[in-house]
């Protein structure tokens, strides 16, 4: 835990003086939440939508870690991400060798919705056939179409967690495209019968998602 934390303060502190959107951080309380629901939940195969400068990533990779005693990526157990700006490959690469878990990861620069359509159309283009947690954290406009792409890959019993989903009390006025996205990504979970959820009051909401 302690080689985690120093990661997670390196790279926050990189997050801040080298973007200008350190506010995309889950910040410590959320990270260390996602650890440990891959931890009690034994997750050993996890997919990232949105990595930013992979706070998250090396806090799902540490819990994958953690649950399977394993720090190098096979067949069974691993991490993927999908994140859309590969000017930030840097801060991530670092922050995950930081973390002692950079083996266990393979990230994937660009388009997630692109990419989780290739993998729906049956192309082999590295995106696993079935994971144990997704988490999305992305552009909050194209929730709903990540859900619908994610959800085939989750396994029956696995989860999706999706941050920010009352984004800051904007999501009841539909004003703007990602408050839209918001709603309408929460009221297609919440009328799905494939799924049952509960949310999390943490940050600025967290929806956990169970596929049935």
């Amino acid at each position: 835990m302690e080689k985690l934390l120093s990661a997670l303060n390196w790279i926050e502190r990189q997050t801040h003086t080298r973007t200008n959107h350190a506010q995309m951080l889950v910040g410590r309380e959320e990270g260390l939440y996602l650890r440990d629901f891959v931890v009690r939940n034994n997750c050993k195969r996890v997919l990232e939508i949105g990595s930013f400068t992979g706070y998250s990533l090396a806090c799902l990779a540490d819990g994958v870690r953690s649950a399977s005693g394993l720090v190098t990526r096979n067949k069974d157990v691993f991490v993927d991400a999908i994140e859309i700006n590969r000017e930030l490959d840097y801060i991530i690469e670092e922050g995950l060798q930081r973390a002692g878990v950079s083996e266990l990861v393979k990230v994937f620069f660009g388009d997630a919705v692109e990419l989780l359509s290739e993998k729906r159309a049956g192309a082999d283009n590295g995106i696993a056939e079935e994971y144990d947690l997704v988490f999305i954290d992305a552009d909050k406009r194209q929730y709903p179409q990540y859900y619908e792409l994610t959800l085939p890959l989750v396994k029956q019993g696995g989860y999706i967690l999706a941050d920010n989903v009352t984004w800051y009390g904007r999501t009841e006025d539909h004003k703007d495209a990602k408050s839209g996205g918001i709603a309408s990504f929460n009221a297609m979970v919440e009328s799905d019968s494939r799924v049952e959820s509960h949310f999390v009051d943490i940050r600025d909401g967290l929806l956990v998602i169970r596929r049935k």
